[in-house]
């Protein structure tokens, strides 16, 4: 036997090793629960998997760099560096306040706490698991604690570490130069819209992690061909559907892909063509299959769980399709950049466009220069980027049943590494347009001042305007849990204080975890109850609005005491009614 049928049967060894410990894997992922054996199983048949395919030798890079090399490495660290003070400078501040969403997100980090292993989490729709396995980390060991600030570093930590892979993915992946990777890595470290669904602590990074590195392997695959970057596509791909459901649609781009390079492959029949594409295609699907395996099966066992959100956005309570409908969301979704974009203030700026002016300028011009490029000499990294931007704006365009959502920039965030390598684009053409007449520095000087400006556009945005709009729309757990503290030894205890329910008021589970004390729900419905409560009832927090509810407690509680707390957001002040015997007690009010 030969050395290359000596490598054939070696991979058939290990190919059938990888796919009996997926059945493994299979067979122990049953009941939507991760359990260990069945993880080591995963982990086993991802890693022989990708050594079966690994078509070449395993080389450390050598150390020696030219000095081209270094000054871009070190750009390249200047700007993660830049990306990283706009994720983590004031994260404790900014932004203030958890929403409901923040609360469940909570409570499911709690349960993996306690030693619940989801492999889907049911709960609020239903949601994939990488981010609460991730916050359970930093949360428990790293010492955070179930809190909002452990919410908001795991994903400002996703959404930093995705920097680093975005000028990756246009360099080693799609080949372009070195400037173009170092402008799309600064134009994302700087993006508001990358920022904002960054910091707030939900899920929506995930989403373009999952795209820079898919986009990044299928890019490289479809210059090189190479097997295991195939595999290696079909794996990030696989593993990419574990963070946001928006993710869901990074199989159509790779699918994309597929076709591109199909076509465009040189000096091959078509015969030849299809099998090669049907080949890669299969590398691809058993990848990804393998790496989505728990999620697969769960996805196969429960597909009402699994489909809910994203079906109930296209379809629910849609008697048909309306292709009226998904024209205006199209045409929403590409105004989005430079015109409207979204309006829910947990996301950014109500309105704001996803882009700033000057980044937005540079968005249009890359795309005539794509356009221009495939015109002339067509190339496949650039046919995928002119074709899959679009594509990554579907999960926002689909919402045919909740038009009033669209533009989302979250759902739309697998779009971000794609748009800014467009902008990117626009900005060395203008540069290798303007250096001959201008001369190579002063055209260098302008672009810096060009960024300079969206660096502070953005700045401006995201660390002024936002954290005012969102302080206004939110409400101030965090200020009542300070008061209700404050006033608890006066009265026995936080288990004494109780806060009366109103509509569209603070959610008393935030107002508790910001205690510290998830098991903590005080809440009063009706003035009757507080005779029935157990603990006794010696403190109420009031709405201020709630002239009728706080009246009748006066009547019950004569000669009560009572203040209003001041807020640092205009209009977010609330009332503290306190029972006459433990009014003597306190030491000050507010």
């Amino acid at each position: 036997m030969g050395a290359r049928g000596a490598r054939r049967t070696t991979r058939h060894l290990l190919v059938g090793t990888a796919l009996v410990a997926g059945l493994v894997a299979w067979a122990l992922s049953g009941d939507n629960t991760f359990r260990l054996a069945g993880v080591l199983a995963w982990w086993t048949a991802v890693g022989v998997w990708l050594v079966a395919w690994w078509d070449g030798e395993f080389r450390l890079p050598r150390p020696r760099l030219r000095a081209e090399q270094g000054g871009y490495l070190a750009a390249a660290v200047i700007i993660v560096l830049l990306g990283a003070v706009f994720r983590f400078y004031q994260l404790e501040a900014i932004p203030p306040e958890m929403t409901s969403d923040h609360a469940e997100k909570l409570l499911d980090v709690r349960d993996v706490l306690e030693g619940a292993r989801p492999i889907f989490f049911p709960r609020n729709t239903g949601r994939e698991p990488a981010q609460f396995y991730v916050t359970a980390l930093i949360a428990g060991p790293l010492g955070f604690g179930l809190s909002h600030m452990a919410l908001k570093f795991g994903t400002a930590l996703v959404g930093w570490l995705t920097l680093p892979l975005i000028i990756w993915a246009v360099r080693w992946g799609g080949g372009y130069s070195r400037r173009v990777a170092l402008l799309t890595g600064f134009l994302a470290a700087i993006s508001k819209w990358h920022v904002s669904i960054t910091r707030v602590g939900l899920r929506f990074p995930y989403t373009p992690l999952a795209s820079a590195l898919t986009l990044g392997f299928l890019l490289r695959a479809m210059r090189s061909s190479a097997d295991r970057n195939w595999v290696l596509t079909g794996l990030a791909l696989g593993f990419g559907l574990y963070g946001y459901t928006a993710s869901r649609i990074l199989p159509l781009v790779v699918l994309v892909g597929l076709g591109l390079w199909a076509w465009r492959t040189p000096g091959v029949s078509w015969a030849g063509r299809g099998y090669a594409a049907m080949r890669a295609g299969l590398l691809v699907a058993l990848s990804a299959g393998l790496a989505f395996l728990p999620l697969l099966r769960f996805s196969l066992e429960r597909p009402d769980l699994f489909w809910y959100r994203s079906v109930t956005r296209v379809a629910e309570g849609m008697a048909e399709p309306s292709l009226s409908t998904f024209l205006l969301n199209v045409r929403n979704a590409l105004l989005m950049f430079h015109v409207r974009g979204d309006v829910v203030w947990v996301n950014g700026v109500p309105g704001d466009p996803a882009l700033d002016r000057v980044t937005g300028l540079l968005f249009l011009v890359g795309l005539g220069v794509l356009a221009v490029r495939l015109a002339r000499r067509p190339a496949l990294p650039d046919a995928l980027v002119f074709i899959s931007w679009p594509l990554l704006l579907l999960p926002s365009i689909l919402a045919l049943a909740w038009p009033n959502e669209n533009p989302s920039l979250v759902r739309t965030g697998g779009a971000i590494p794609v748009v800014m390598l467009i902008a990117a684009l626009g900005a060395n053409a203008l540069l290798r347009r303007i250096e001959r007449p201008l001369g190579v520095w002063p055209a260098r000087a302008g672009l810096v001042a060009a960024l300079g400006l969206a660096l502070v556009l953005n700045w401006r945005t995201y660390f002024t305007v936002y954290p005012r709009i969102y302080a206004q729309a939110s409400w101030n757990s965090t200020e009542i849990a300070a008061e209700i503290e404050r006033l608890a030894p006066a009265v026995g205890g936080v288990d004494f204080v109780y806060i009366f329910s109103y509509p569209h008021w603070v959610d008393t589970r935030n107002v508790a975890f910001n205690m510290g004390m998830p098991d903590w729900n005080r809440v009063l419905f009706e003035v009757s109850e507080i005779a029935d409560a157990s603990p006794e009832v010696r403190a109420i927090v009031f709405h201020p609005a709630d002239v009728a509810n706080r009246q009748a407690v006066f009547d019950l509680w004569p000669g009560a005491c009572r203040w209003v707390v001041p807020s640092r957001t205009p209009g977010k002040e609330f009332i503290v009614v306190v029972r006459p015997p433990y009014c003597d007690r306190l030491e000050a009010r507010p």
